[in-house]
């Protein structure tokens, strides 16, 4: 049996595939203050797991958890653990390059793609020429911790200033705690209903950051596509419309018209590109 799993700042989500590539079970937790590690050997008890591959909501560098703004880390070497304690060969790699992974292979698309998806936070991961782009040290596509402006609420990483402050997940709720606005479940849509001042604020800071982000990605990266995702945008397919609208006043025009900003199609590129990440380890192995 192969464990598939998206470790998220909000929820752990995880399959366990047999050996005709059928999902037999899958199961979704909080992950909230949960040990990951105690987790995954409560599954490796109950199933015959043969490999294990995770999508990770935080920078991982050769098999290690370098940071994780939003997730507890009990054990930052997770890949070494499993192959000395239980001989079970782990990959484990940032949630939006595993989505990359996802993305590129649904689309098929022989040139550069960069996935962009508001969840808990604000990631991104590239694609090119089939390929993740990865940084020195696995660190490349951090779109939501370029500055953008200083804000009140902290950052999952610690600074005032990361797009992540102002558009993702996590801000809003941290805003909206902020400044005690009565909030149901879907925060951008209850937003907009209130007509107070300062959810007015709110959804514009969290608009414009987004048009800031799209408009780094598109001017530093020249993609073919840019694909939208993660639990805000899923919720909010407006704000496609919203970006498409207003993308050119922030946006290298001539980059612009060579990009098509899409709403991902896939409903679990993460855990999808865990899987993935399994072969693609396994081919670098082998070269």
């Amino acid at each position: 049996m192969i464990l598939t799993m998206d470790i998220g700042g909000s929820n752990i989500r995880y399959n366990i595939i047999d050996s005709s590539e059928e999902i037999v079970e899958h199961h979704s937790m909080s992950s909230r203050d949960i040990s990951i590690i105690d987790v995954i050997e409560s599954i490796i008890k109950a199933y015959d797991i043969s490999k294990i591959g995770i999508s990770y909501a935080g920078q991982i560098d050769n098999g290690d958890i370098l940071s994780s703004p939003n997730i507890r880390v009990d054990r930052p070497d997770i890949e070494h653990y499993f192959k000395e304690r239980y001989g079970i060969p782990l990959a484990i790699d940032n949630d939006l390059k595993c989505a990359a992974l996802a993305e590129h292979d649904y689309w098929r698309s022989s040139g550069s793609i960069v996935v962009a998806y508001i969840g808990t936070g604000f990631g991104a991961a590239i694609v090119e020429d089939g390929r993740v782009v990865r940084g020195s040290h696995n660190l490349a596509g951090e779109i939501g911790h370029i500055p953008f402006r200083n804000s009140p609420i902290a950052c999952g990483c610690g600074n005032h200033y990361c797009i992540e402050a102002s558009c993702s997940g996590e801000a809003l709720s941290k805003y909206i705690d902020y400044y005690d606005l009565p909030i149901d479940n879907d925060p951008l849509d209850s937003l907009k209903k209130l007509n107070n001042p300062n959810a007015q604020k709110i959804l514009d800071n969290f608009h414009e950051g987004l048009l800031f982000a799209v408009a780094t990605i598109i001017s530093l990266l020249n993609p073919e596509k840019i694909i939208l995702g993660g639990g805000v945008v899923d919720k909010n397919h407006y704000l496609l419309d919203f970006i498409k609208e207003n993308i050119d006043r922030y946006a290298l025009s001539t980059s612009l018209k060579q990009t098509d900003i899409l709403i991902s199609r896939l409903d679990d590129a993460p855990i999808r590109g865990a899987r993935l990440l399994l072969d693609s380890n396994q081919q670098s192995k082998n070269r």
